[in-house]
Protein backbone atom coordinates (compact mmCIF):
# COMPACT_ATOMS: atom_id res chain seq x y z
CA UNK A 1 0.00 0.00 0.00
CA UNK A 2 1.26 3.29 -1.10
CA UNK A 3 1.87 5.65 1.98
CA UNK A 4 0.80 9.38 0.62
CA UNK A 5 4.10 11.04 2.29
CA UNK A 6 6.92 8.39 1.82
CA UNK A 7 5.89 5.72 -0.83
CA UNK A 8 5.89 2.03 -1.35
CA UNK A 9 10.08 1.06 -1.18
CA UNK A 10 11.79 0.78 1.87
CA UNK A 11 13.81 4.03 2.37
CA UNK A 12 17.36 3.47 2.98
CA UNK A 13 18.80 5.52 5.52
CA UNK A 14 22.57 5.44 4.94
CA UNK A 15 23.44 3.89 8.39
CA UNK A 16 24.58 0.47 8.84
CA UNK A 17 23.35 -1.77 11.63
CA UNK A 18 23.35 -5.33 12.52
CA UNK A 19 20.24 -6.59 12.38
CA UNK A 20 20.41 -8.47 15.26
CA UNK A 21 20.68 -5.27 17.35
CA UNK A 22 17.65 -3.34 15.76
CA UNK A 23 15.52 -6.75 16.64
CA UNK A 24 17.35 -6.35 20.60
CA UNK A 25 16.34 -2.40 20.45
CA UNK A 26 12.93 -2.93 20.88
CA UNK A 27 10.81 -6.45 21.72
CA UNK A 28 7.95 -5.68 19.02
CA UNK A 29 10.54 -6.15 15.84
CA UNK A 30 11.37 -9.67 17.10
CA UNK A 31 9.08 -11.87 14.54
CA UNK A 32 8.59 -8.62 12.04
CA UNK A 33 10.03 -8.50 8.48
CA UNK A 34 12.35 -5.62 8.59
CA UNK A 35 14.63 -3.81 6.54
CA UNK A 36 18.14 -2.96 8.36
CA UNK A 37 19.64 -0.86 5.65
CA UNK A 38 16.38 1.83 6.54
CA UNK A 39 17.80 2.12 9.72
CA UNK A 40 17.41 5.28 11.85
CA UNK A 41 18.89 6.23 15.62
CA UNK A 42 15.94 7.17 17.89
CA UNK A 43 16.84 9.89 20.19
CA UNK A 44 15.15 8.51 23.62
CA UNK A 45 14.89 11.37 25.43
CA UNK A 46 11.83 12.41 23.06
CA UNK A 47 10.12 9.05 23.74
CA UNK A 48 7.10 8.03 25.83
CA UNK A 49 7.97 5.10 27.84
CA UNK A 50 7.21 3.15 30.84
CA UNK A 51 10.09 0.40 30.66
CA UNK A 52 12.31 0.46 27.64
CA UNK A 53 12.51 3.22 25.17
CA UNK A 54 12.81 2.23 20.92
CA UNK A 55 16.72 2.18 20.07
CA UNK A 56 15.92 1.93 16.60
CA UNK A 57 13.35 3.01 14.18
CA UNK A 58 13.50 0.62 10.59
CA UNK A 59 11.01 -0.20 7.77
CA UNK A 60 8.35 -2.35 9.16
CA UNK A 61 6.19 -4.62 7.12
CA UNK A 62 2.69 -4.61 8.56
CA UNK A 63 -0.37 -6.18 7.41
CA UNK A 64 -3.53 -4.09 7.37
CA UNK A 65 -6.47 -5.82 10.07
CA UNK A 66 -8.99 -3.83 8.07
CA UNK A 67 -7.78 -5.23 4.48
CA UNK A 68 -5.60 -7.61 5.39
CA UNK A 69 -3.04 -6.47 2.66
CA UNK A 70 0.65 -6.02 3.04
CA UNK A 71 1.83 -1.99 3.67
CA UNK A 72 5.14 -0.21 5.41
CA UNK A 73 5.69 1.34 8.50
CA UNK A 74 8.06 3.63 7.85
CA UNK A 75 11.50 4.14 10.05
CA UNK A 76 10.60 8.04 9.57
CA UNK A 77 7.28 7.52 10.09
CA UNK A 78 7.83 5.93 13.36
CA UNK A 79 9.98 8.97 14.86
CA UNK A 80 7.34 11.29 13.75
CA UNK A 81 4.72 8.93 16.33
CA UNK A 82 7.07 8.43 18.60
CA UNK A 83 9.26 11.19 19.18
CA UNK A 84 7.00 14.22 17.75
CA UNK A 85 3.49 13.09 18.30
CA UNK A 86 5.20 11.24 21.19
CA UNK A 87 3.25 8.17 21.09
CA UNK A 88 3.51 5.51 23.56
CA UNK A 89 6.92 3.54 22.40
CA UNK A 90 4.48 0.55 22.29
CA UNK A 91 1.95 1.61 20.04
CA UNK A 92 1.86 -0.36 16.86
CA UNK A 93 0.60 1.21 13.49
CA UNK A 94 -2.21 -1.77 12.59
CA UNK A 95 -3.97 0.03 9.81
CA UNK A 96 -2.54 0.99 6.07
CA UNK A 97 -2.39 4.41 4.99
CA UNK A 98 -5.37 3.63 3.09
CA UNK A 99 -7.27 2.34 6.24
CA UNK A 100 -6.46 5.07 8.56
CA UNK A 101 -7.23 7.69 6.36
CA UNK A 102 -11.24 6.48 5.62
CA UNK A 103 -11.04 5.67 9.41
CA UNK A 104 -10.38 9.45 10.09
CA UNK A 105 -13.25 10.55 7.34
CA UNK A 106 -15.81 8.26 8.80
CA UNK A 107 -14.78 9.54 12.34
CA UNK A 108 -14.97 13.30 11.02
CA UNK A 109 -18.51 12.67 8.87
CA UNK A 110 -20.41 10.53 11.74
CA UNK A 111 -19.41 13.46 14.51
CA UNK A 112 -20.51 16.18 12.36
CA UNK A 113 -23.75 13.64 11.45
CA UNK A 114 -24.39 13.36 15.05
CA UNK A 115 -24.27 16.84 16.02
CA UNK A 116 -26.41 17.92 12.88
CA UNK A 117 -28.77 15.31 14.04
CA UNK A 118 -29.21 16.24 17.52
CA UNK A 119 -29.95 20.16 15.87
CA UNK A 120 -33.45 21.23 16.54
CA UNK A 121 -33.52 23.44 13.29
CA UNK A 122 -31.14 23.11 10.95
CA UNK A 123 -30.43 24.88 7.97
CA UNK A 124 -30.70 24.12 4.17
CA UNK A 125 -27.39 23.65 4.06
CA UNK A 126 -26.86 21.65 7.41
CA UNK A 127 -29.83 19.30 6.02
CA UNK A 128 -27.49 18.70 3.07
CA UNK A 129 -24.74 17.87 4.57
CA UNK A 130 -26.60 15.31 6.83
CA UNK A 131 -27.95 13.63 3.49
CA UNK A 132 -24.85 13.35 2.31
CA UNK A 133 -23.43 12.01 5.67
CA UNK A 134 -25.60 9.87 5.97
CA UNK A 135 -25.28 8.54 2.65
CA UNK A 136 -21.72 8.15 2.77
CA UNK A 137 -21.95 6.59 6.58
CA UNK A 138 -24.52 4.08 5.57
CA UNK A 139 -22.32 3.12 2.67
CA UNK A 140 -19.71 2.15 4.92
CA UNK A 141 -22.00 0.19 7.72
CA UNK A 142 -22.04 2.77 10.06
CA UNK A 143 -25.37 3.64 10.58
CA UNK A 144 -27.37 0.97 10.98
CA UNK A 145 -30.50 2.25 12.48
CA UNK A 146 -32.53 2.41 8.90
CA UNK A 147 -35.27 3.43 10.90
CA UNK A 148 -33.52 6.81 12.31
CA UNK A 149 -32.11 7.50 8.80
CA UNK A 150 -35.47 6.76 7.15
CA UNK A 151 -36.97 9.46 9.68
CA UNK A 152 -34.03 11.85 8.78
CA UNK A 153 -34.44 11.95 5.38
CA UNK A 154 -38.04 12.01 6.34
CA UNK A 155 -37.17 15.82 7.76
CA UNK A 156 -35.05 16.71 5.23
CA UNK A 157 -37.07 16.31 2.64
CA UNK A 158 -39.86 18.94 3.72
CA UNK A 159 -37.48 21.16 3.61
CA UNK A 160 -35.11 20.34 0.75
CA UNK A 161 -37.21 18.07 -1.53
CA UNK A 162 -35.23 18.89 -4.51
CA UNK A 163 -31.77 18.22 -3.17
CA UNK A 164 -30.57 15.05 -5.59
CA UNK A 165 -29.30 13.46 -2.20
CA UNK A 166 -32.21 12.25 -0.88
CA UNK A 167 -32.86 10.47 -4.00
CA UNK A 168 -29.39 8.63 -3.48
CA UNK A 169 -30.12 8.39 0.20
CA UNK A 170 -33.58 6.92 -0.95
CA UNK A 171 -32.23 4.21 -3.09
CA UNK A 172 -29.18 3.36 -0.47
CA UNK A 173 -32.49 2.98 2.55
CA UNK A 174 -34.13 1.06 -0.12
CA UNK A 175 -31.58 -1.31 -0.98
CA UNK A 176 -30.55 -1.74 2.71
CA UNK A 177 -34.30 -2.52 3.44
CA UNK A 178 -34.40 -5.20 0.88
CA UNK A 179 -31.10 -6.79 2.39
CA UNK A 180 -32.16 -6.47 5.38
CA UNK A 181 -36.21 -8.43 3.88
CA UNK A 182 -34.30 -11.19 2.22
CA UNK A 183 -32.59 -12.35 5.17
CA UNK A 184 -35.69 -12.71 6.96
CA UNK A 185 -37.13 -16.26 7.61
CA UNK A 186 -39.67 -16.88 6.02
CA UNK A 187 -42.32 -18.29 8.86
CA UNK A 188 -45.46 -19.08 6.13
CA UNK A 189 -46.96 -22.09 5.53
CA UNK A 190 -46.57 -22.20 2.05
CA UNK A 191 -50.12 -21.50 1.01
Amino acid sequence: MPHPRYGTEPIPSGYKVDEDKIRRGHWRLSDDRIFPETVLAANTENQNYALYPRKYYVDVERICRTCHRPFLFFAREQRYWFETLRFFVDANCVFCPQCRRESRAIQRRLRRYSDLYANPAPSRKDLMFMVDDAVFLVEHGVLRNLSNVGAMKNRAAKAISEYPGLERLSAILEAARTKTDSKQPNHGDGK
